[in-house]
């Protein structure tokens, strides 16, 4: 009798083993092959949709306004100018007080929603990287395919922050202004188009 003692426990543990397959085994089965029961599932998940709604817009709206003339600086010139409606012209300086910009009324706004300041390896000159809405972009696209070899200025606080002259159509959500400015300048004008206080 202790001869078949190992035997056995050896078949009690195959037939538990297959129970417990088995147990496993049935269930799924039974989904697989149950009608509609899988397609129902899938219909479901399917049907439970996400909306993500955009982050909202912390920067301002940007004007921009045709450039008439700019002049060399004379004592005066830069103070705050008085609040200005968008239709009506402006005589204002730019950030580093260079110049004074005689700007037409304000033709578009812009709706940025990044703002960054890098040093581009290749050229080894500062870039201030401008990211607009879809709207602005498409906006800012239509004007300045018929505005070519026109000046353009991004006025923010009563300060020409950036006033580029227009040499083509310019497409895309993510714009890059370049030019001869420092660091700090860079860092200064990304500020301001963020609209920082």
């Amino acid at each position: 009798m202790t001869d078949k003692s190992p035997r056995n426990r050896r078949i009690i543990l195959t037939v538990v083993a297959v129970l417990a397959a088995t147990a496993i085994l049935v269930p799924a089965l039974g989904v697989l092959l149950t009608p509609g029961v899988l397609t129902e599932q899938q219909d479901n998940a399917m049907l439970t949709t996400t909306t993500t709604t955009p982050p909202p817009l912390t920067i301002k709206p940007l004007g921009l306004r045709p450039v008439n003339g700019a002049y060399v600086v004379r004592p005066g010139d830069c103070d705050p100018p008085p609040p200005t409606p968008p239709e009506a012209p402006l005589r204002i300086c730019d950030i580093v007080k260079s110049a004074v910009y005689d700007l037409a009324p304000q033709v578009l706004t812009l709706q940025l929603t990044d703002v960054d300041s890098f040093l581009n390896p290749l050229t080894a000159k500062q870039i201030v990287q401008v990211t607009m809405t879809s709207e602005s972009a498409r906006a800012f696209a239509d004007y300045t395919a018929t505005h070519i070899d026109q000046q353009v200025a991004f006025v923010r606080a009563g300060i020409v922050v950036w006033a580029p002259k227009i040499t083509e159509k310019i497409d895309g959500e993510v714009l890059q202004l370049s030019g001869e400015v420092t660091e700090d300048q860079a860092r200064e004008i990304a500020r301001m188009l963020k609209d920082e206080s």
